[in-house]
């Protein structure tokens, strides 16, 4: 009979699950996980789109999303998004990505 060879087990596998996190953007992935296709649903969002875009009410805003990120960036249209959703004041109990923010 042969020698058992001493072989080292890989560490078990398991499988979690955790809150989404799509709408936060980690500082070290900047805007990479933006989830634009939920942002475009905020009332806030539609709203910054339908004002800068000229688009008539009911339109979609996916293409001229779409076509703005290309023309100046992920980081870009959300600052702008950003800075227009904190001049505006419309929603102080939330963040621009539609984050309810706690009071005290």
């Amino acid at each position: 009979m042969a020698k058992k060879l001493d072989v080292k087990k890989p560490p078990t596998q398991t499988a979690g699950v955790s809150g989404f996190d799509a709408f936060e953007a980690k500082p070290d992935e900047e805007f990479e996980r933006v989830d634009w296709r939920k942002l475009i649903n905020l009332p806030s969002f539609e709203m910054f789109v339908y004002e800068q875009s000229g688009q008539r009410a009911g339109e979609s805003a996916s293409a001229w999303v779409r076509s703005r990120r290309a023309m100046i960036s992920d980081a870009t249209l959300y600052e702008q998004y950003e800075l227009w959703h904190k001049s505006k004041g419309l929603w102080l109990n939330e963040t621009p990505m539609g984050k309810l923010i706690s009071e005290g």
